[in-house]
C-alpha cells in the first residue's frame, strides 16, 4: 500500500479514536494555537481561514467558524471530512490530496475555492504535513505565499529532526499509520523561501512519551 493510501485509509477506520465529537479539551495543542489565532484575526470580520488537514473540524475549524470566521478545509480522508461537514456549521470542506492543491490537478469545485480571487487571512496546517512526502512538503511549504495576502498568517506543526517511518498499530488498534519528515533547518527555510518571516518557533511535546514532539511555527506572510 502507498504511504498516501495508508495514512487515508488509517485515519478513516480511527477518525473517532483520533478524535471525538464532543471532544472540546482546552488543552489540545491544535485547540489553543486556534484561539491564538482567533486573537490575531479579531480586527478582521469574517477572515478566510485555510485548513490544510482540516480532520473531522475539532476543534480548530470550530473554533475559528464559531468567530465568525470563514473556513475552507481540506483532508485525505472521506470519513473525516464527512464529519467536518455535519460538525463545523457554516464551513466548507473538502476531501483532497492536499500536495495536488500545488499542481492543480484537484476537481474544480475544490481549486475554485482555494484559488480565489480573495487570498486567505491565514492558513494552518496543524499535523498534516508529517503525513505526506518530504519533497511533497517542501513544494506545498513554498506554495502557501501564493495563496495568502500580504500581512497574512500561516501556522503550522514540522518535524525536529529528518525521519520517515509506519507503525503498525496505531492509536492501540490493528491499523497502519505512516508519517515523514525533514529537519527543522529544512522547514524553516522553506517557510522563509515561501514568502514567510517566521514570527514564533517553539517546541511541543508530545503526549507519547517516546516521541521528540513537534515543532510550532507561526509565520507572516510578507509585505
Amino acid at each position: 500500500m502507498e504511504p498516501k493510501d495508508i495514512v487515508r485509509t488509517g485515519y478513516d477506520a480511527l477518525s473517532y479514536s483520533y478524535r471525538q465529537d464532543d471532544d472540546t479539551s482546552a488543552s489540545h495543542a491544535s485547540a489553543r494555537w486556534a484561539n491564538l489565532l482567533v486573537g490575531i484575526l479579531r480586527p478582521i470580520k469574517g477572515a478566510r481561514v485555510l485548513d490544510l488537514g482540516c480532520g473531522c473540524g475539532i476543534p480548530v475549524a470550530r473554533t475559528l467558524a464559531q468567530a465568525g470566521h470563514h473556513v475552507v478545509g481540506v483532508d485525505i480522508s472521506a470519513v473525516q471530512v464527512k464529519r467536518a461537514k455535519e460538525l463545523v456549521a457554516g464551513g466548507q470542506f473538502f476531501r483532497a490530496d492536499i500536495t495536488e492543491l500545488v499542481t492543480g490537478s484537484v476537481e474544480e469545485e475544490v481549486k475554485n475555492a482555494i484559488q480565489s480571487s480573495v487570498p486567505f487571512d491565514a492558513v494552518v496546517a496543524f499535523y498534516v504535513l508529517i503525513h505526506m512526502p518530504v519533497e511533497e512538503q517542501r513544494a506545498l511549504i513554498q506554495h502557501l505565499g501564493n495563496w495568502v495576502k500580504a500581512g497574512g498568517y500561516c501556522m503550522m506543526t514540522v518535524g525536529l529532526t529528518a525521519w520517515t517511518g509506519e507503525a503498525k498499530g496505531w492509536l492501540g488498534s490493528d491499523t497502519r499509520m505512516w508519517w515523514s519528515q525533514t529537519s527543522l533547518d529544512n522547514y524553516r527555510k522553506w517557510a522563509k523561501d515561501g514568502g514567510f518571516e517566521i514570527s514564533r518557533d517553539e517546541h511541543e511535546p508530545d503526549v507519547y512519551e517516546d516521541s521528540e514532539g513537534h515543532q510550532f511555527l507561526l509565520l507572516k506572510k510578507c509585505m
